[in-house]
């Protein structure tokens, strides 16, 4: 026979131990019960669902009365809390296969392995601030349809000499020339300020 209690406090150690109100002012301490693999305590006030464990005359605590976020027969939601009850993070998998992340503050990864990404669709990244990559290996790109790389102003900096390899690119040399033939203008080479570049 289950009863309903009030979430009084807890206290954490290997295990989270519950204390909480049955009656008014009487409290009990119970080990809280969730599914496999799932750490979270409830907020204060929260309702619990007591069962007695048979033969002992203790109780477990094990469940927490939840408000619906919306989630349809078959779909999950998981959602954090803070302290006055405000979701703060949540991630949707709803049934038609689409999953909905959602969160307030910054997001943390961390692989030791690798990691492999399959998109079927586009991909498209709007970042408000900046974007740093560090990369210790190698870096390749590439596309079967168009690159494209717009910015107001480009740098690329390197240890060596930077080599273009495109359809005819053994005849343009814009080191090898600093000066129209016609003109006298310059357009490319050492006198441009580049150095360290030739067709490949």
């Amino acid at each position: 026979m289950g009863i309903i209690a009030r979430f009084v406090n807890h206290t954490i150690e290997k295990l989270v131990t519950i204390t909480a109100e049955t009656v008014k002012a009487f409290n009990i301490n119970t080990h809280l019960y969730t599914p496999a693999g799932d750490d979270s305590v409830p907020l204060k006030d929260e309702r619990l669902l007591l069962i007695k464990v048979g033969g002992t005359g203790k109780h477990v605590c094990t469940g927490v009365l939840t408000m619906s976020q919306g989630a349809k027969p078959g779909e999950k939601i998981l959602y954090s809390r803070n302290k006055d009850g405000e979701i703060v993070s949540k991630i949707s998998m709803l049934g038609d296969g689409t999953i909905i992340q959602a969160n307030s503050k910054d997001h943390g990864t961390e692989t030791k392995g690798d990691r492999t990404a399959e998109i079927g669709g586009n991909k498209t990244e709007n970042v408000q601030g900046n974007c740093t990559v560090t990369i210790k290996g190698n870096v390749k790109y590439s596309s079967e349809g168009g690159f494209s790389i717009k910015g107001k102003t480009m740098e690329i900096t390197g240890d060596t000499e930077l080599v273009l390899k495109t359809i005819g690119a053994t005849m343009w040399c814009p080191n090898g020339l600093t000066n129209c033939l016609f003109s006298g203008a310059p357009h490319g080479g050492s006198a441009m300020g580049i150095t360290g570049l030739k067709g490949g």
